[in-house]
């Protein structure tokens, strides 16, 4: 059992002064190794990185250190899971060096709160995903929360995306050998905006260990990217959890507003 706390993104302007010392662009990657063994790449979402640039992820981090990314949204959003999208073989060449290294957490299939479930057309997208890949599937439309949809996650051995936001309520499901959890926040207007109180730190820590009875490996993502806020309620659910710093490394306290 193992249970990896991380941040959806590291690269917000905004957490430089809260989060990052004022030093270059390229050693926020480095430095946010110190805070947490894991990250969420929210970058392959909207724009896929060349491969140099995914090698050098894996430079400045250390050897335990893990990466989740999201599929394109060309895939998930503008074409609706279509196969025949180019950036689809093109993601994997971009994620490919990350895996080869041991490295890869999951791969995020954050489908638009748009899309209803469509069982054929989900299978058919699942089968022409390279066998053996860690997915996790994000629902943000309700008519997915049918046992049908269940199903298929674990036909494919895919996790569920549990999590916490205004859309869907939050559901304990673990459907793969790896459990994976989003906290969006409940922020208005935006999800993001947001803050979690130490008291629903606390909720979650009973809530985490639950999915890790159940999984072998447990990630958790906090997305509430706004000031920082995503950096402090991560700490404060892993050391609530008590995790140990990310392997080969202390933990740093961060940087003091100036």
């Amino acid at each position: 059992m193992a249970i990896y706390v991380g941040t959806s993104g590291w690269e917000y302007p905004e957490w430089v002064g809260p989060v990052y010392p004022r030093f270059g662009v390229h050693d926020r990657l480095r430095y946010y190794a110190h805070l947490f063994p894991v990250v969420e790449v929210n970058a392959t979402f909207y724009r896929l990185p060349p491969p140099s640039v995914v090698r050098s992820w894996l430079t400045r981090t250390p050897a335990g250190f893990r990466f989740a990314a999201k599929f394109p949204r060309s895939v998930t959003h503008l074409r609706r899971l279509d196969t025949r999208v180019p950036d689809l073989a093109r993601f994997w060449t971009v994620v490919e060096p990350i895996r080869a290294a041991g490295r890869l957490a999951a791969l995020l299939l954050q489908l638009p709160p748009w899309l209803p479930f469509d069982a054929p057309a989900f299978r058919a997208f699942a089968e022409a995903v390279p066998a053996g890949l860690p997915v996790a599937v994000e629902f943000r439309e309700a008519s997915w929360l049918v046992p049908e949809a269940f199903d298929l996650l674990r036909e494919f051995r895919w996790a569920y995306t549990v999590v916490d936001e205004p859309l869907l309520p939050v559901r304990l499901e673990v459907t793969a050998p790896f459990a994976y959890l989003r906290l969006h926040g409940h922020g208005r207007p935006l999800w993001y905006d947001y803050t979690y109180s130490p008291a629903e730190i606390a909720s979650w820590v009973p809530r985490v260990r639950a999915l890790a009875r159940e999984a072998e490996t447990v990630y958790v993502f906090f997305n509430n990217h706004f000031r920082g806020d995503a950096v402090a309620n991560g700490r404060a659910l892993g050391d609530a959890l008590g995790l140990p710093p990310p392997p080969g490394l202390g933990r740093l306290d961060p940087a003091p507003p100036d």
